[in-house]
This record gives C-alpha cells, structure tokens and sequence, in this order.
C-alpha cells in the first residue's frame, strides 16, 4: 500500500533529517515543499501497522521533526 507522510521540521535541521530519512528502505520519494511542511514522503509500506511502527518508532524519532502528518491512499 502506498502512504504519504507530510513532516515538520525545525528550521535548520532540513538537511540533517532527509539525510536521517533515507536509510528508510519503505521510503520511495521525498519532496521538498514550501508552505507549512517541508517534506512530503512517499513509502510503499505492507499495511497500516506497519506504517503506525514505522512513523511513530523511526520517523517520528529522527531529530528535528517536529510533526508529521499521515495519509494513507485510497482506492479509486
């Protein structure tokens, strides 16, 4: 299943966290954006528990995040 994760940084850290992100192997894309995130993540993930372990055990944990926010995809 494909699931997208909107991430929070703390200024300055940009850099030190999608390095810290890319070890990631669930991790497909990452976007840099402008506006109240500052990355979108692309993860192709098994299910929705995995997911809820990956964000909340490795994403969430990586230094200067300061939140997330995740959606999952849906069918058509």
């Amino acid at each position: 299943m494909k699931a997208y994760v909107l991430v929070k940084v703390q200024m300055g850290h940009e850099r030190a966290v999608v390095d810290a992100l890319q070890s990631i192997p669930a991790l497909k894309e990452v976007h840099f954006l402008f506006g109240e995130y500052d990355y979108l993540l692309t993860l192709d993930i098994q299910d929705t528990n995995a997911l809820a372990l990956l964000v909340s055990r490795r994403i969430r944990k990586v230094p200067g995040i300061e939140r997330t926010s995740t959606l999952i995809e849906a069918p058509i």
